[in-house]
């Protein structure tokens, strides 16, 4: 938690305030998405060079994560990887953290973000992962058995076609006589 009378908290309340009204009125229009064909040309048109990453990392962290993890904890730990549980909360806090990119003067995705999502998924989804059991060897002696038949199997349809050849062979060698 943050103390309210804490300088650093009372510094950054501005930017704060403007990630609050973005969010409360939902526009989406400062977030690049896969959606506009332009986005890759979107980082080239807009200047980061003014990238405030000690303000990015301290809203991610202390505004996006403090809400974040309010709403992990109302959640019981083995629905956490349960998707339908958790979808909106991550959403929620992916598009405050890109409000908190755009605010911070950064471009988004970057490696902060990275880092802090990172940071976010060892917290709560590290075990959602399903572990496998490697795949055994089969038995040695069903190995050859299944060999053997597919080799006894090609030995028996080459007699055939050998026998099928003969038989017509035999035919035109007799109706020639």
């Amino acid at each position: 938690t943050t103390n309210p009378n804490n300088k650093t908290t009372s510094l950054y309340e501005d930017e704060r305030k403007e990630i609050e009204d973005e969010l409360e009125k939902q526009n989406t229009s400062l977030i690049i998405t896969e959606d506009n064909e332009h986005f890759q040309d979107l980082e080239n048109e807009m200047s980061y060079r003014n990238c405030h990453r000690g303000n990015l990392r301290e809203l991610s962290h202390q505004y996006c994560g403090n809400i974040f993890h309010a709403e992990m904890h109302d959640i019981h730990k083995d629905d956490w990887c349960v998707l339908e549980h958790i979808a909106r909360y991550v959403k929620r806090l992916t598009l405050c953290v890109e409000v908190a990119t755009s605010v911070a003067g950064c471009s988004f995705p970057n490696s902060d973000v990275h880092d802090y999502f990172f940071y976010i998924h060892s917290t709560y989804f590290h075990n959602c992962t399903e572990k496998e059991e490697p795949l055994k060897d089969a038995p040695t002696s069903l190995v050859v058995a299944l060999i053997i038949i597919e080799v006894s199997f090609i030995f028996v349809l080459v007699c055939l076609v050998l026998r099928k050849i003969t038989q017509l062979h035999y035919k035109e060698l007799h109706s020639f006589y």
